[in-house]
């Protein structure tokens, strides 16, 4: 018996070696990929959730400078005028800080929008604090500006469609 075996033997071992081989070779490459791939999910997950915070305080940054600003056309004085400076200041400091994680055209946007900002703290600050009836069209002006809500809703727009598109959700309806 062990006579009709040992031909068959000899036939299928280089089969069940090379079964064997490809299944070792099989195992390490997928230990290894596994690796790479559990320190790519630590990394970039970590740099997901870094962008999703970015863009959410970036936001609401965005609507409190608004808040502001709005706030002290009506009732601000002068003395406000720092605290606000203080916030356009810390809205720049942050942006600038947080440039790798933000595309050129968002980075161009939030710089538009630290203008528009400043041009209309300006013009509120220099009605305010001098009481100069001069100032008076230009306070107006910045006034039906953050009203109108423009440019700040088209950029704050494009801020929420990088956002989607960045976290794959662009069709997501909420």
């Amino acid at each position: 018996m062990i006579e009709n075996f040992l031909p068959l033997l000899e036939k299928i071992s280089p089969a069940i070696i090379t079964i064997l081989g490809n299944l070792i070779f099989y195992l390490w490459i997928k230990g290894k990929v596994d690796k790479s791939l559990e320190k790519n999910k630590i990394a970039y997950g970590g740099i997901f959730k870094e962008k999703v915070n970015i863009y959410r305080e970036l936001l609401e940054r965005t609507y409190g400078l608004k808040k502001e600003l709005s706030r002290f056309q009506y009732v601000g004085v002068k003395e406000d005028g720092t605290v606000i400076m203080e916030k356009i200041n810390d809205y720049i400091q942050f942006a600038s800080i947080n440039q790798p994680f933000l595309s050129k055209e968002m980075l161009s946007d939030v710089n538009t929008l630290r203008t528009e900002f400043q041009d209309v703290f300006d013009n509120f600050y220099k009605h305010i604090a001098n009481s100069d009836s001069t100032q008076l069209n230009n306070f107006f002006q910045a006034g039906n500006k953050l009203r109108a809500n423009e440019p700040f809703k088209e950029i704050e727009d494009r801020i929420v469609t990088e956002m989607r598109r960045d976290l794959k959700i662009e069709n997501f309806d909420a």
